[in-house]
């Protein structure tokens, strides 16, 4: 039995870590999405209605896309909460109860945290916050995060429950149990004669009620527990192996080889997720700037140099307002994929959140060149959009950077090329703009 269940819980506590790990990963990229720093920076100069709007729209994009109970980001400067609806209320840590996570998360000093809790905005739910921080040249900017379901892990703890025929909880590091199959303990925590002694003792025993092993899940700053109650093998897999010797001995092999591949597959998914967008599935932020880092770090690379282009869709709210989101994402689809047939297949190409793409072009940096190819893509993406008696003209401003000349990393040549978006909007909008060329 011990065997059977080891092999089981290294199952259960590699799948509860891997629920934990993507939206760990996902808040990663969106504390160093240039887009939301970007429109940070405009807190101060934008309407509050305005910039209301439009972190709202960004959150919501980020909620919908994973299925979580909510993104969220609380500006240090202003002590603004902002969720998917809008500007939820001034954080208070000294005069709201509620509020006090901010100030301890603060002065943890954590990249970031995880913390199991009720939803102050839905007080039925209980989730799991991921908060992290977002620091813009050393400086704390905002902290920021998404609240998971709790349910994802209930509903896989029962699945264990009904599968293998083992017990699943969560225990504090007093051996208080905090989570089990049966309800959310979560208010009040009881006390378990076997699960302190684990906590405290070791990480595996027999007990008088069976096999019981535990891990510590550090996300969590909690204790995963899986107790087998039984000293016979699960009814289910006494069907399929018969005798004991060539049910454990086959039960270990299977298992190993599913965890293997099941885990493998996993983490490849998961791998491809934190580095790809989620709507156009060309890469997202995060893959943008591991593609050009490593580009830039490899060796010869400022002799065969490249150009970044950032693109702004012009009019893209408009066609939101006109048509509805949904035709503004299938906007997004084929822009993305208008976008990737017009470069080569080496070239980096990616969407930077938004309604706002970047392609990063090695070994293009011929004025000639790129102004041939940036009035190329001026003329591909003008484009009206019609429905009925609807009707929006769309066309891209560009900006564009050349390296090594306008910089020697990802973040000087993306503040370049963001410069000379900036001159294109300002201007008329559809159009380009060479940095230091205007």
């Amino acid at each position: 039995m011990a065997n059977t269940t080891n092999a089981l819980f290294d199952g259960i506590y590699g799948n509860v870590n891997a629920i934990l790990a993507y939206p760990i990963n996902y808040t990663n990229g969106m504390s160093n999405d240039y887009l939301l720093q970007s429109i940070l920076d405009k807190e101060d100069e934008m309407p509050e209605d305005e910039f209301e709007a439009v972190m709202a729209q960004y959150l919501e994009n980020i909620r919908n896309a994973n299925n979580w109970e909510t993104a969220y980001l609380l500006s240090c400067d202003t002590n603004k909460y902002y969720t998917p609806s809008g500007l939820s209320k001034l954080v208070d840590s000294e005069n709201d109860e509620y509020d006090v996570w901010y100030e301890n998360f603060i002065e943890s000093g954590l990249e970031y945290g995880a913390d199991i809790t009720y939803d102050e905005l839905n007080p039925e739910e209980y989730v799991i916050f991921i908060d992290r921080r977002m620091e813009v040249d050393g400086e704390l900017r905002a902290v920021l995060g998404c609240a998971i379901y709790l349910s994802d892990i209930m509903d896989f703890m029962n699945y264990c429950y009904q599968q293998y025929d083992v017990e699943v909880y969560l225990t504090d590091t007093e051996g208080n149990v905090v989570l089990d199959i049966n309800s959310v303990n979560l208010v009040e925590s009881y006390k378990d004669r076997n699960e302190t002694d684990i906590v405290n003792k070791e990480e595996h025993m027999y007990t008088e009620d069976g096999y019981i092993i535990k891990n510590y899940v550090p996300d969590l700053g909690m204790y995963l527990v899986v107790k087998n109650s039984k000293y016979t093998l699960s009814g289910k897999f006494i069907k399929i192996f018969r005798g004991a010797v060539i049910y454990v001995v086959t039960m270990i092999m299977v298992l190993t080889i599913m965890n293997f591949y099941r885990f493998r597959e996993e983490k490849a998914v998961l791998k491809n997720n934190i580095y790809t967008d989620f709507l156009t599935q060309i890469s997202n932020v995060k893959g943008l700037q591991t593609n050009i880092k490593t580009f830039i770090n490899g060796t010869n690379s400022n002799k065969i140099g490249g150009s970044m282009f950032i693109f702004d869709i012009d009019n893209f709210k408009m066609i939101n307002d006109t048509f509805g989101h949904a035709r503004g994402d299938e906007l997004l689809k084929k822009f993305a994929k208008e976008l990737s047939k017009a470069f080569r297949a080496g070239d980096i190409v990616g969407r930077l959140g938004g309604d706002e793409f970047m392609v990063f072009s090695p070994t293009l940096t011929n004025k000639y060149d790129i102004e041939k190819k940036a009035l190329e893509l001026v003329d591909l993406f003008n484009w009206s959009i019609e429905e009925e008696d609807k009707k929006v003209k769309m066309s891209v401003s560009i900006g564009v950077s050349v390296y090594p000349k306008d910089g020697n990393s990802y973040e000087e040549l993306y503040k370049a090329a963001d410069k000379a978006l900036y001159y294109v909007k300002k201007r008329d909008k559809n159009g380009y703009s060479i940095y230091g060329r205007e």
